[in-house]
């Protein structure tokens, strides 16, 4: 690489750069379908210029992003205290005894989804 010019070099440089903003996008997208997030931050660290300082005051990662962790937490936290009260008190909702919901939850799908995935893979192939 010695016999490189200065130019040759700022465009290696230059395409290296493309490339990781590149990246950084769909990065950032595949983010966005995974987990469902509708916006894309382009002040976060990696989305904004090469020679930005990811550190700086209010660019920390996971500030001011909205999760929904917290909610998703809580919920199964209610479901689970939910299931102990109706275990308890013998309590039925709509039908249902804390032992059924015991059983639904042990039953063992592997079979159910090694069937459903092949179904799936053979529907795809076609």
């Amino acid at each position: 690489m010695s016999d490189a010019t200065m130019e040759q070099k700022l465009r290696l440089v230059q395409q290296v750069r493309s490339r990781y903003q590149e990246d950084q996008y769909d990065l950032s997208n595949r983010e966005r379908i995974l987990y469902g997030r509708s916006v894309v931050h382009p002040e976060r660290p990696g989305y904004g210029s090469y020679y930005d300082d990811p550190y700086q005051e209010g660019s920390l990662p996971g500030e001011g992003e909205v999760s929904s962790f917290r909610l998703r937490f809580f919920l199964a936290m209610f479901l689970v205290m939910l299931v102990i009260v109706m275990d308890v008190n013998g309590i039925a909702v709509a039908g249902i005894t804390s032992e059924k919901i015991y059983e639904v939850i042990s039953a063992d799908y592997e079979e159910v989804l090694e069937t459903w995935v092949e179904a799936i893979s053979s529907s795809v192939r076609k």
